[in-house]
């Protein structure tokens, strides 16, 4: 059985340094479910997906942490040499009359790499709402190792969305679009309930549920209406428009890329994706260099365009996601976001997830 805990970043680096070899927890309703030999994946409170891979080698169970303490060694429970062990520590995390109620945990476990395999980004977007459809991508995230599958959809396929999307209706391909069978079709308290059946059920992978929200500074206000109350895994912020028209059509040539000078193109697009950074609405950046799709390129530098939106995903504790969707889609020779933005977001330590949506 799979197992995910956060660790902070002290705790963390002394699992990743091999220093600490047992974890202390309160014998809850979920500790109580670890067996000897279940995985458990720690994940960094830094960074959920900078993430330990662990096997449980031995279970300790004691009344408190005086007596836990008293059995094992400090460093093993994750003090330095030059420390001084305390019990009373752990009332920082944990309440007297819960260590009472539950008593207390201790894992021991043996680090077996910290590789993490997760797909950011699959899409319902062409089949029902149901439980069956959903574990084809469960299914097929087992079999090809994964760790982790986050599955959303778009907004555009819940009807409290439609109006998100009024402004692209002043072209007749983009309104056409608009009217297809997959657009507007379901509500979100019918995904809310595909959510709440599905985590019910026990997988070997970690599977998270969220959106991805076509953003665009105009409708910001209405979006915060919408986003405001809604508990998702995940929130992913997408920029699919441009003043208006859609970039990624077969009709965006028609409408866009053969009337507008690129140049001005991607100063628009950069200048958006600013917007939704800085909006707070998100956690994570959909598919950061999407504009590429058409092997169309701006005639200027775009490096301080990368550096300055770097800056900003730090500063909104943001994810990029580093997409190979249009590798796959349309075939473009970048398998990922292109290798600049790659360099400049790792040398700025910008926090990535893996998608191929």
């Amino acid at each position: 059985m799979r197992h995910d805990m956060d660790l902070y970043t002290a705790s963390f680096q002394a699992v990743k340094s091999g220093r600490k070899t047992i974890e202390m927890r309160l014998n809850d309703e979920e500790r109580q479910k670890i067996r000897v030999d279940d995985l458990v994946f720690f994940h960094s409170s830094q960074n959920e997906y900078d993430v330990l891979r662990c096997r449980v080698k031995e279970l300790y169970h004691y009344k408190d942490f005086y007596e836990a303490y008293s059995c094992h060694e400090k460093t093993q429970i994750g003090y330095e040499e030059n420390e001084t062990a305390d019990p009373a520590d752990m009332y920082a995390y944990y309440s007297k009359e819960k260590i009472e109620s539950y008593g207390v945990l201790l894992i021991e476990i043996e680090l077996i790499n910290d590789l993490y395999f997760c797909d950011g980004h699959m899409h319902l977007e062409y089949g029902p709402l149901n439980k069956e459809y959903a574990l084809q991508f469960i299914e097929e995230g087992i079999r090809k190792g994964l760790d982790e599958v986050d599955i959303l959809d778009h907004t555009h396929r819940f009807k409290e969305f439609e109006g998100c999307y009024e402004h692209l209706r002043i072209y007749e391909e983009q309104d056409k679009w608009l009217h297809q069978k997959t657009k507007f079709q379901n509500t979100l308290e019918e995904y809310g309930a595909l959510i709440k059946e599905m985590k019910q059920m026990d997988f070997p992978i970690r599977v998270k549920f969220g959106l991805e929200v076509c953003y665009t500074s105009n409708t910001e206000e209405l979006l915060k209406q919408i986003l405001g109350d809604l508990d998702f895994d995940f929130l992913t912020g997408a920029i699919h428009s441009i003043d208006s028209i859609l970039y990624d059509m077969p009709f965006s040539s028609k409408l866009l890329w053969d009337i507008k000078d690129s140049d001005e193109i991607y100063q628009r697009y950069y200048e958006e994706v600013s917007c939704l950074i800085r909006s707070g609405l998100f956690g994570r950046l959909a598919h950061p260099d999407q504009l590429k799709l058409f092997n169309i390129y701006p005639d200027y530098d775009l490096n301080d365009t990368y550096e300055k939106i770097a800056r900003q995903l730090n500063e909104m504790n943001m994810y990029a996601e580093n997409n190979s969707g249009i590798h796959y889609r349309y075939g473009h020779k970048d398998v990922g976001i292109n290798e600049e933005m790659l360099r400049i977001f790792k040398k700025n330590r910008v926090s990535m997830i893996c998608a191929s949506g």
